[in-house]
């Protein structure tokens, strides 16, 4: 039990910092981090290569941990991977030769890195790749030290194990090969005489693929995109479309071997880029196990550099892993070099220095500072690295996607890009929210439009999430809640019209205030009031201007400011019909909710030179508790 009370401790303290810093729900709307949130729980197809490893355990680990909602679940799963991976990472580094306080130290360093701990505190599937990873490495050290040779055999077929696991998981596995493979011939040339000892770890390889037989098993389900029925099975175990990024390069990305570095140095910072060469004379003792990191560093920087994603950062992870081990033996050397500066001083004192009571406090000393490395790199990268803080961070996505789902007409069809209908389907599949709503996926313009359209022929209740060119043309538009109805064109008619007026009227303005309401709503992600404002044109269409809605306190100070076009910016005033009513609202945040009485102020202004055309105010206003 002494000997693994390092790991634990690694275990534990790291995964409380993850679970402090843990995202509390769903967070994202347009990255992987949302389509994993809602497909492991529904056992649903991942998105290509299909992740069957992790789309199992994950979709366990949803139905048994009981837990917060689903996306919370699937958080927690990658904090609980990754600090496995940081517990696994101490035997990792003492196999290495690294001392116990500094294979400790490393492992605190190696959590703390902002690309890791941004991956450990949301649903992503880096974290259980990372600790395949440390298993994979661990288990080749093992067996290259092993004196028995059946200890031989177990740890090789182990090793094999967590390369199918891999592979069973993520490509990026495959980067580790360049390094493995000139590891075991020079750590055991008789292998290539042997082909009898490949049979076992080949066929502890091969059984994790298996579990590529539940894309077809959950075929059924299908993808969260629709988009396995026409791809299949095959491609999508090849990678369907993201070839594409190695091929060629759809985003414009610049990248050098040069902004790889500066990405390694933000894991660990001056000292932790220095202290790997610290260790020479140790690595010279183990020039295999110099190889085998230096060679799957390589392989994935050169992926890294030709692999043109816009995250690739998380593609470094094999990286960030080896260069943490060097750390450790760093460390090691320094640990060991002012040891042995303060045994010598205490001899030449007349103090024996094994025993010595002054020696043993000063390797104390020297832990704890050492310690303030780790802890300073914690407070200074928590701030930004919190998905817990502040509430809007926390909740702000989640909130989006409930205003979404109760601001719909019954039976109502919304037309959206895909993260917005995942969010939207997430609330219907995992917690039974609004199963009438039908949510329609649509990046490209032109298909939303034709989606729109589709609706409003079938004289659903038709909204959509975003303005659209061709919309305002074609169509009326009015805003309920943060979503665009759309209607037939002059044919708008929304309900529960507001109805206060302001008692003073500007006079001839471009276009008339009929109605106005403020309604305070108090989500998870903060308080905020909710402006609607009911327009009417006249008979000639108006030149576009914008609107700015302000919350001020009694004596004038600004609260909040929301300055759009119409309908959330996608009615300009001159696409309107003569004498149209249009529905408009702005939400205003507010830190805190008002204990007093607030201002409401209404400005039409025009856009190009920022001139005020028209005022409407209103002081008094209360919100009850």
């Amino acid at each position: 039990m002494r000997k693994h009370l390092p790991a634990i401790l690694l275990f534990l303290s790291s995964l409380t910092i993850y679970i402090a810093t843990l995202a509390p729900t769903v967070a994202t709307i347009f990255d992987d981090s949302l389509e994993l949130q809602l497909a492991l729980p529904t056992f649903a197809i991942i998105h290509p290569t299909g992740y069957p490893l992790y789309s199992l355990l994950g979709w366990l680990f949803t139905r048994l941990v009981p837990l917060g909602d689903a996306a919370y679940r699937a958080n927690l799963f990658s904090a609980v991977a990754a600090s496995a991976t940081v517990a696994l990472f101490y035997p990792l580094a003492r196999r290495l030769g690294a001392a116990r306080w500094p294979s400790f130290l490393a492992a605190l360093v190696f959590a703390l890195g902002p690309v890791w701990w941004s991956q450990a505190t949301i649903a992503e599937v880096y974290t259980l790749q990372g600790l395949l990873t440390a298993l994979i490495l661990l288990a080749l050290l093992r067996w290259e030290s092993a004196p028995e040779p059946e200890h031989r055999r177990r740890d090789l077929m182990l090793a094999g194990l967590g390369i199918g696991l891999g592979l069973a998981h993520h490509r990026m596995t495959l980067l580790l090969l360049p390094g493995v493979l000139p590891f075991l011939v020079w750590a055991d040339p008789s292998l290539l005489r042997r082909p009898r000892a490949w049979i076992s770890p080949l066929l502890a390889l091969l059984a994790p693929l298996l579990l590529y037989a539940l894309l077809p098993l959950r075929a059924h389900i299908g993808s969260l995109d629709g988009s396995y029925a026409r791809i299949g099975f095959l491609g999508w175990v090849l990678g369907g479309g993201y070839s594409t990024f190695l091929r060629d390069n759809p985003f414009g990305i610049e990248r050098s071997f040069g902004d790889l570095f500066r990405l390694l140095a933000e894991q660990y910072g001056i000292l932790g880029i220095v202290l790997p060469f610290a260790g020479y004379t140790l690595w010279r003792l183990q020039p295999r196990r110099l190889l085998l990191l230096v060679l799957i560093a390589i392989a994935d920087l050169l992926f890294a550099r030709w692999y043109l994603v816009a995250d690739v950062q998380v593609f470094l992870i094999p990286s960030f892993v080896v260069w943490a081990a060097g750390i450790a033996v760093g460390l090691t050397a320094l640990w060991d070099a002012v040891r042995t500066y303060v045994a010598a001083l205490l001899r030449r004192l007349g103090t024996p220095s094994a025993a010595s009571t002054w020696f043993r406090a000063f390797g104390l000393f020297f832990a704890l500072f050492l310690l303030t490395w780790p802890v300073a790199l914690a407070r200074q990268r928590w701030p930004d690295l919190d998905r817990s803080q502040p509430p809007v961070r926390a909740w702000g996505v989640h909130d989006y996607g409930i205003d979404m789902l109760t601001s719909a007409a019954p039976q109502a069809r919304i037309v959206g890009l895909l993260g917005e209908m995942t969010l939207l389907r997430y609330f219907q599949r995992t917690q039974g929210l609004r199963p009438d709503v039908i949510t329609v996926a649509a990046d490209p313009e032109p298909e939303r439009l034709e989606a729109i359209t589709a609706g409003i022929h079938t004289q659903q209740p038709t909204y959509t999430t975003r303005p659209l060119a061709g919309l305002a043309e074609t169509y009326s538009l009015s805003a309920e809640g943060p979503l665009i109805r759309i209607w037939p064109a002059g044919q708008a008619d929304p309900k529960d019209l507001p109805t206060r007026t302001f008692a003073s009227v500007p006079s001839d303005p471009p276009l008339r205030l009929l109605g106005w309401d403020a309604r305070l709503r108090s989500p998870r992600s903060g308080p905020g009031v909710r402006v609607r404002l009911l327009w009417q044109s006249d008979a000639h269409p108006p030149p576009d201007m914008k609107i700015s809605a302000r919350l001020l306190t009694s004596d004038g100070t600004l609260l909040a400011q929301r300055d759009d076009f119409p309908v959330h910016n996608a009615y300009p005033p001159s696409r309107w019909r003569p004498f149209e009513r249009v529905l408009d609202a702005y939400d205003l945040p507010l830190e805190t909710r008002p204990s007093t009485s607030l201002t409401l102020l209404i400005i039409l202004y025009n856009p190009s030179d920022g001139r005020e055309l028209a005022r409407w105010q209103t002081s008094g206003l209360t919100f009850q508790p």
